[in-house]
């Protein structure tokens, strides 16, 4: 991160922004520690790399390395398309056409933001974009698919789930059609040598994609994981935006936590 920091001062100067909003690193730092939320004694895990990185989400404000254009606000999208506002926010992108401009260089994003949120809205640089590692190897949400044990179709259900997952002729159709990242190795290992993105002049992004997989801990994931994340990130604003101090924020993260999942133990039990 220290590099990470570096290199957005480098940008800064040459007139970028290294990324969009200082949400975007929150995955570097589950995975520059990565522990389940709650473990198996059904105990409150608070790493020492997410409360490291309350500071680096603050000097990246604090030194405006970022555009603070939240994610999945209109001024996010706008900001794949070309400069916008700067502190555009989530819905002043047409009011600020003639405040001071800024140009994002990167973002932070799963394996299917690339398909399905870059590419839409970032159609005139095509071939002007590239994939490279962040400072730890991170993952983004991930899809399940199940049968409602009430179906009356069962069968037709499984069969849906199968094709999903191991038909490799539907598999090898899904690839072609939209070079997203598959999870049947049948399948990646046929393509992942040959495989090229046009949008990322030429990258491999299979090659790419599947190296960073195989250094993720996926054992991190708990039930607990959406609600927790949005606990900690709210509250980690608020530090970002000088409201808590970082005591402040990790005693209210603990009451908050505690509130919503009751059975969970924190430190304030003790």
């Amino acid at each position: 991160m220290e590099n990470f920091m570096k290199a957005a001062e480098e940008l800064k100067q040459a007139g970028y922004k290294i990324v969009p909003d200082e949400g975007a690193i929150r995955w570097f730092a589950k995975g520059s520690e990565p522990k389940p939320w709650v473990n198996g004694k059904n105990e409150l895990q608070l790493t020492q790399a997410q409360i490291d990185f309350m500071d680096y989400q603050k000097q990246l404000r604090d030194k405006e390395y970022s555009a603070m254009a939240p994610e999945w606000s209109p001024a996010w999208f706008a900001s794949m398309g070309g400069p916008i506002p700067f502190n555009a926010g989530w819905d002043k992108v047409e009011e600020a056409k003639n405040s001071k401009k800024v140009e994002v260089f990167g973002y932070v994003m799963p394996t299917w933001g690339l398909h399905y949120v870059i590419k839409p809205n970032a159609k005139e640089t095509a071939g002007d974009w590239g994939l490279t590692s962040g400072p730890s190897p991170y993952f983004w949400g991930g899809t399940w698919v199940g049968i409602y044990s009430g179906s009356q179709n069962k069968g037709a259900a499984w069969e849906f789930v199968k094709m999903m997952t191991h038909d490799q002729e539907f598999l090898n159709w899904w690839y072609n059609k939209t070079g997203d990242l598959l999870s049947y190795k049948p399948v990646t290992d046929k393509v992942k040598d040959t495989a090229k993105d046009d949008f990322l002049k030429g990258q491999n992004h299979y090659e790419f994609f599947l190296k960073e997989a195989e250094k993720i801990t996926p054992e991190i994931v708990t039930k607990y994981d959406q609600g927790i994340d949005q606990i900690w990130g709210s509250l980690v604003s608020e530090y970002v935006d000088g409201k808590k101090t970082k005591d402040q924020v990790i005693n209210e993260f603990y009451k908050q936590v505690k509130n919503a999942y009751p059975e969970i133990k924190t430190p304030l039990d003790k």
